[in-house]
Parts: C-alpha cells; structure tokens; sequence
C-alpha cells in the first residue's frame, strides 16, 4: 500500500484485494497512518477486485475515526464488482464514492429518418 500526504488530506493507495486473511493488517496500516491533524482520508480502490466484508469493517472503521474530527472518507474508483458490493450494503450513502469513467463498449451511427420501406420497393 502506498500512503501519501497533502495538507490535511491523507491517501491511501490500497494494490491489492481485501478480504479476511489481509483485512487486519491493511486496517491497521490504516489506522497507524492518521494524523490527528487529517480530515481528509482518500483510499484508491481501482486495484482491488476483490473484496469481502472485512473490507467493509476496515472502511467503517475509517469513516468513525474521520467523523470523530468533522472529516470525510472518499472511496476512488472502486472496480465495478466492489462497487457493486459497496452499493448492495449501502456504504455509498455513508461516504462519497468517485466513480471511475465508465469505457464505451462502441460507437453507433445515429440513425436517419426511421425504418426503410420496404413494402415500397
């Protein structure tokens, strides 16, 4: 995991999925590496495609300890699997979630003036 600073705000770079076996240690890298002087706490999530409820309780914990100082958490770019995850348990509605742009599968000419007639012809 990479961690960085800038003013107040702190990131957290997390490189790889969160689930039971790793859950304890990425929460406490986490929790070892908020200042008090933090209102901010920014986690990446766009390497993680994986992740189960341990990972929930990492981020709820974060959240507590973030509004214990009028701060936020912001979740960025969560694959679309957590997001869905995310989502199903309502965290979204917690805390901000930046959403990475989703890829367009084509591009589609417009079409002109309906259908053809066929019947016509």
């Amino acid at each position: 995991m990479q961690i960085s600073r800038k003013g107040d705000t702190v990131y957290f770079d997390v490189k790889s999925d969160i689930y039971f076996v790793n859950a304890q240690e990425i929460r406490q890298i986490i929790l070892d590496n908020i200042k008090e002087t933090d209102k901010t706490a920014v986690v990446n999530l766009s390497k993680v495609e994986f992740m189960d409820s341990s990972g929930l309780s990492i981020f709820i914990t974060l959240l507590k300890r973030v509004k214990e100082k009028d701060g936020k958490l912001i979740l960025e770019y969560p694959q679309l699997g957590v997001l869905k995850f995310l989502e199903m348990t309502q965290l979204d509605k917690l805390m901000e979630i930046r959403k990475a742009d989703e890829p367009k599968t084509g591009s589609w000419p417009e079409a002109k003036g309906g259908w053809p007639d066929i019947e016509n012809k």
